[in-house]
């Protein structure tokens, strides 16, 4: 039974890793089409210029199709549609880009080396590089939302497992029992947090200092204690430092300070007038 629910364990983790890896392929989509609609583009624009001079190349009179260099030429630029493919597999790996460059400057002209050229290091230095790099954010906000997400999940199956569900507060002896709760435990690794730190984590959930935790704050405290801090965070406490500051200040300020209690005394006795002799 033990080797069972450990193959569970198991497959439950490799439901959640292939669930993050579909949600993060489904985010880049709308990235993706905007990708391939600018490759196209750029792709027919240069497929018009080549086609345009393999056209005007072939058309000379005296030349023999049949001849290896030109009948490479025909079939790899021949029509837009074949220039176009031909581009693609260029950048994507499908053939040499040398073996397809080289007929075009032995037959045509080598100056066609040079937009060909620039295309190529375009498409692999600048163009797929930005790409990976947007698949790569998509992918890593994808996956904090999923880890989010699971956060709550785990949040809301911890107080519903109370009584009252998630209107019940989480008191100190609520909190520590369920420290070896796997829910708890995955909070506690998400804020990379030990138990033996539970009371300290259990005064930061109590924004109310009420001794309790209601579901509102344990789920606030668990997106706001999971990962660095935030610009807003780091501003909120500069501002409270600030007033805690000009607040010690103004209580040291002697013109602020009480005035002397005998002195306020003295000033409150009247002096009777002396009788007339």
């Amino acid at each position: 039974r033990l080797i069972r629910v450990i193959r569970l364990v198991r497959v439950l983790r490799a439901i959640a890793d292939l669930r993050m890896l579909v949600i993060s392929i489904l985010h880049s989509m709308k990235s993706l089409v905007w990708t391939v609609v600018l490759l196209m583009m750029l792709v027919y624009m240069l497929s018009l210029y080549l086609t345009q001079l393999v056209s005007e190349h072939i058309r000379a009179p005296g030349l023999d199709l049949e001849e290896a260099p030109t009948a490479l030429l025909v079939a790899s630029f021949g029509s837009v549609g074949a220039t176009m493919l031909s581009l693609f597999q260029s950048i994507s790996g499908g053939v040499d880009w040398d073996a397809v460059l080289r007929p075009m400057m032995t037959e045509i002209t080598p100056f066609v080396a040079i937009p060909f050229s620039m295309y190529i290091a375009f498409c692999q230095l600048a163009l797929l590089n930005v790409v990976t790099g947007i698949f790569v954010e998509n992918v890593l906000k994808s996956a904090k939302s999923d880890r989010d997400l699971f956060l709550i999940n785990n949040a809301r199956e911890l107080f519903q497992s109370l009584d009252g569900g998630l209107n019940s507060m989480m008191s100190w002896e609520d909190f520590l029992g369920h420290i070896d709760a796997p829910q708890m435990q995955e909070f506690l690794q998400a804020i990379d947090l030990d138990p033996s730190e539970a009371r300290g984590l259990f005064r930061l959930l109590d924004l109310d200092e009420s001794g309790t935790i209601s579901a509102e704050e344990f789920l606030n405290g668990c997106l706001r204690l999971k990962g660095p801090a935030k610009s807003l965070d780091l501003a909120v406490l500069i501002h409270e430092v600030h007033l805690m500051s000009k607040q010690i200040k103004k209580n040291k300020d002697p013109r602020n300070s009480s005035r002397n209690p005998k002195a306020e005394v003295a000033s409150n006795i009247s002096v009777s007038p002396r009788p007339n002799d």
